[in-house]
């Protein structure tokens, strides 16, 4: 397979999750219709089920498939690329399977829901496996790196693998016998955080090469960017010392991991978002190119979600208006990868015009609206994790803020929606040298 074969291969694994979970949203929406679910084949524990599904596409297939692309793109070449893109891809077909097939127990934990059947867990392993084989080769860079770019995404690269030690270590660690939501929940609670701190490194990379392109430099000087991701992996690292400390089931192994969270992400994401800042303020120029609305939206977005992250409650939705800000904070910077770089890279660029801009824009403003709508609502006490009456929408307020929840998610869809046609159609078009099929 050649270079470019792989990373389009990534490339179409990323955005066809996208697509995947596009449709399974749609499904989610017509099994909570009245009337319509009832000619759906599905039992009502569908709901659940696709919504995993959903969400495990839509976040770590997508995320995960764009670090394959990162490795193919600074460290193409040799076998384990190929073979990583073979078990990615099979991987998220098994995972699949139990969705439509309306079968395994829901366990909605934290970080990584999962649904408890065998062809899920092997999609997982086999997933996982899959993306450590395409990061391998990422591993030399981070002593003989050819660029800044290069040694970020080795970085990430490896900030992966912590989190990979840690669901080992604490699948080791977990008694047996455990039931089955808490052993769910503590199995994936380090690794989890941990993947918070490969979501952020992915955002920052997105900011480097999409700075590059835009201002012909990174938004910060190349030694103090290799500080930012050197201590983010360093971080990382420390995650499956913790298991050491504390054993997975108690509360201070809890404490443990977000307290890691805090000393970790603040002072890069600072460090990156103040250098993109302060670019954007000076630059002239296009200010509405595809990188530059790109690098504002998701500094914007992201840094709104963080903030978030220090006014949340205990149990109510201004948690997944912290985390809906934060992840579409590095949707946006992923998109711009693949419209300013990937695409183009490929020798696939997008077509010009409005869609361009708009995808943005309605991604962009779309998410604020929809974090916005869920974190007033959780300041008025509306549960997080709740349907229906669960929700206890018994105020004027608190049917306002889902209602501008609502709101905001149609918006954003509509810009994910174009990104993501826009990208499928390009990358299954076919184009001269694609070779016979």
């Amino acid at each position: 397979m050649s270079a470019t074969a792989e990373r389009r291969g990534w490339a179409l694994l990323a955005v066809g999750a996208l697509a995947v979970a596009g449709v399974l949203a749609l499904l989610l929406a017509v099994s909570r219709t009245p009337h319509a679910q009832d000619w759906l084949p599905w039992s009502p524990e569908f709901f659940y089920r696709a919504l995993i599904t959903h969400v495990v596409l839509s976040i770590e297939v997508w995320f995960l498939a764009c670090l394959g692309l990162l490795s193919a793109t600074v460290a193409g070449g040799g076998r384990s690329g190929p073979a990583g893109l073979a078990l990615a891809v099979a991987g998220t077909l098994l995972l699949l399977v139990p969705a439509i097939a309306d079968q395994g127990e829901p366990s909605l934990n934290n970080y990584l829901p999962v649904l408890q059947h065998p062809l899920f867990y092997a999609g997982l392993l086999l997933f996982a496996g899959g993306i450590g084989l395409a990061c391998l080769r990422l591993l030399p860079l981070l002593f003989r790196p050819p660029s800044v770019v290069a040694f970020a995404v080795a970085c990430t690269g490896g900030v992966y693998f912590a989190a990979l030690a840690c669901f080992a270590v604490a699948a080791l660690m977990i008694p047996a016998g455990t039931g089955a939501a808490l052993f769910h929940e503590r199995l994936f609670w380090g690794g989890g955080h941990v993947l918070q701190i490969l979501n952020t490194a992915l955002l920052l990379v997105c900011w480097q090469v999409l700075g590059e392109r835009q201002w012909g430099r990174g938004p910060l000087p190349a030694g103090l960017t290799r500080a930012v991701f050197l201590s983010l992996l360093a971080f990382a690292w420390a995650a499956p010392l913790l298991y050491g400390r504390a054993e997975p089931l108690g509360l201070e192994h809890r404490r443990a991991f977000t307290a890691l969270l805090w000393f970790a992400l603040p002072l890069p994401s600072l460090l990156m978002g103040g250098g993109v800042a302060l670019h954007l303020a000076r630059q002239g120029g296009n200010r509405r190119s595809p990188a530059s609305l790109a690098l504002g939206l998701s500094l914007l977005v992201f840094a709104i979600g963080g903030v978030a992250g220090f006014f949340l409650g205990l149990a109510d939705t201004r948690t997944p208006s912290h985390y809906h800000a934060v992840i579409g904070g590095v949707n946006l910077g992923l998109m711009g990868l693949f419209v300013v770089v990937v695409l183009p890279l490929l020798g696939r660029p997008p077509s010009g015009g409005k869609a361009a801009a708009l995808q943005f824009h309605f991604y962009g403003w779309g998410q604020l609206v929809h974090a916005l709508g869920f974190f007033l609502a959780g300041a008025a006490g509306v549960p997080r994790k709740s349907l229906g009456l669960d929700q206890g929408l018994d105020s004027l307020g608190k049917m306002a803020a889902m209602g501008v929840v609502g709101l905001g998610g149609g918006i954003a869809v509509i810009g994910g929606v174009i990104f993501v046609w826009g990208a499928l159609r390009r990358l299954l078009t076919r184009e001269a040298g694609d070779g016979p099929r």
